[in-house]
């Protein structure tokens, strides 16, 4: 049976290959392991017809599995009709990409979607990666913050949340939050301190994968050129979930976290090739080897000279207060998972100060202790 189209076909006809290669079988990981490895021939035709599998599944429209199925074999028989027809004309290698892009072409037009045809295509690849970060069409009204210093750049967002933006890294975010939600597009790798917002859930959109946050601190790593986007949580807990997952809107609408959800000092992968997420344990919530991922700041009769100084490489700001004047001013707090903005509110409300934001800069005002 180890012709390749008749494998495939046989693969992509299985029900007990079917659920595994959607991931609701993962107890025949072993028995599948075990086939491939019978013929060199078999991984390659597992992995075309489990990735043929999971775009179909995939289909933006949500078929059913009857209709996937029924469909699959509508789309085969039509294929193997189709080649039969042009035996007379020409040779059609077996697995070649001719006899892949007729049953591509005719799942196309049977309506399996263009991600169908997109797999099948003359690049026609193993695995192929999700897209990068995809944007609204109304990007003109979104700003743009990117960060190509080798310090760290802080974002300050409309409500009031932190993002500390590594190099090379860029941030796409609304002027206003508006609606009943708010969102974010990373590229790159950053740092989030999110307001605290039940009401208003914030969402991350990195490179195929959405995290959503009700108000914590958490790192994302997501480069466009990597095959992978990684979640780090430090505080609180976000839910992570794939942007093309079947549920991904109701995991949107939802006002409680759902999907794969994160604790302090959990990790959650996401694996773009695969469109597979898997959660581990970590030590220590340092993902970007940034100074805010160690930071836990706690002060006890701190001078508030020392405070601002680990302010200002937490965040990547600068500071300006009179030294001489606050030369005996100190701290005795705990400022948390807050956002910037917050913990400056918090100090100024202790010291009887004030504080103004012009850029990458905050000016203290105060009075000697």
């Amino acid at each position: 049976m180890d012709d390749r189209n008749t494998v495939f076909q046989w693969l992509l006809e299985n029900p007990r290959f079917v659920a595994w290669a959607v991931g609701d079988a993962p107890d025949q990981d072993d028995y599948w392991q075990n086939w491939q490895q019978e013929n060199p021939s078999r991984p390659e035709i597992l992995e075309h017809a489990r990735q043929t599998i999971k775009t179909i599944e995939g289909n933006p429209v949500n078929l059913p599995d009857d209709q996937v199925t029924a469909k699959i074999r509508q789309a085969l028989a039509e294929a193997r009709r189709q080649e039969k027809r042009l035996e007379s004309f020409k040779t059609i290698h077996p697995f070649g990409r001719s006899w892949w892009n007729l049953a591509a072409s005719i799942a196309l037009l049977m309506g399996l979607s263009w991600s169908f045809y997109s797999l099948f295509n003359e690049k026609t690849a193993t695995e192929k990666p999700a897209q990068p970060t995809t944007l609204p069409k109304e990007i003109s009204a979104l700003d743009r913050v990117v960060n190509n210093s080798s310090a760290p750049k802080h974002v300050l967002l409309p409500d009031g949340s932190s993002v500390v933006l590594r190099k090379n890294s860029q941030l796409h975010y609304a002027k206003v939050f508006t609606g009943d939600k708010r969102e974010v597009y990373l590229s790159g790798e950053a740092f989030f301190e999110v307001s605290k917002n039940p009401q208003k859930p914030f969402f991350v959109i990195a490179n195929g994968l959405i995290t959503k946050v009700l108000g914590t601190s958490f790192s994302v790593k997501a480069y466009g050129s990597e095959g992978r986007v990684i979640v780090v949580v430090k505080t609180g807990k976000v839910s992570v979930f794939a942007q093309n997952d079947r549920q991904a809107e109701t995991l949107r609408s939802n006002r409680e976290l759902a999907g794969m959800v994160l604790m302090p000092n959990q990790q959650a992968t996401f694996e773009r090739n695969e469109t597979r997420l898997v959660k581990t344990q970590v030590g220590t919530p340092v993902l970007l080897d940034m100074p805010i991922e160690n930071q836990q700041f706690d002060y006890n009769a701190t001078p508030v000279s020392k405070v601002f100084a680990n302010l200002e490489k937490a965040y990547g700001v600068d500071i300006v207060f009179d030294e001489d004047i606050m030369a005996r001013c100190s701290i005795t707090a705990t400022l948390g998972d807050e956002p910037l903005l917050k913990k400056m509110q918090w100090i100024c409300t202790i010291l009887e100060a004030t504080y103004e934001v012009r850029g990458q800069q905050i000016f203290i005002t105060g009075k000697a202790c």
